[in-house]
């Protein structure tokens, strides 16, 4: 019988995917009730939550080992074609995602991107917006500041836009579109 990882079970991707609801309803927080893939980063099971036969992934730093894509079904695309793209947070990004349509915002690309840590000071970035009481500052270790700056053209023409998801070995956090950044 095939022993699967628990990341692939009911119970485990319902619990990640009310962590991925809450981070990006609340941008900044921090959730740390998400359960990691037997000592592997949470980006993993992140996708198995996030992605299906009917959606396209692209993972341009070869972040997946191939069986990996077999449980994810998704078709491989290039990061400027696909839905949702894998990234390693310490590279910055050498691509232009999918923004979407002014009549079709949503068909942009979803980015789950690598990181150290969320608990360090190494980048701090203070966030406002929708989900935000006043503003709250994120900590991000493992960044590399040319993603704040791909950010902010990526997200200039509202509702165009990219959702980023960051993910460290047990914690993930989001910066949807709506979300102003100023690096502190």
């Amino acid at each position: 019988m095939l022993e699967l990882s628990a990341i692939w079970k009911p119970e485990t991707q319902q619990q990640l995917f009310r962590a991925l609801l809450n981070a990006m309803a609340r941008p900044g927080s921090r959730e740390s009730n998400v359960i990691p893939a037997d000592g592997e980063a949470i980006g993993l099971p992140v996708l198995a939550v996030l992605v299906d036969a009917a959606v396209t992934l692209a993972d341009p730093h070869q972040l997946l080992r191939k069986s990996d894509w077999s449980l994810l079904q998704a078709a491989e695309k290039s990061a400027d074609t696909a839905d949702y793209i894998f990234c390693d947070g310490n590279r910055a990004p050498e691509f232009s995602p999918k923004l979407g349509t002014l009549t079709g915002p949503e068909q942009s690309a979803t980015l789950i991107v690598s990181v150290s840590g969320l608990n360090s000071v190494t980048t701090r970035l203070k966030l406002k917006g929708p989900g935000i009481a006043e503003s709250t500052t994120l900590v991000i270790d493992g960044l590399d500041p040319a993603w704040i700056h791909a950010r902010e053209d990526w997200v200039c023409e509202f509702p165009l836009g990219v959702d980023l998801i960051l993910v460290s070995e047990t914690q993930l956090a989001a910066i949807p579109r709506t979300t102003n950044v100023e690096v502190l």
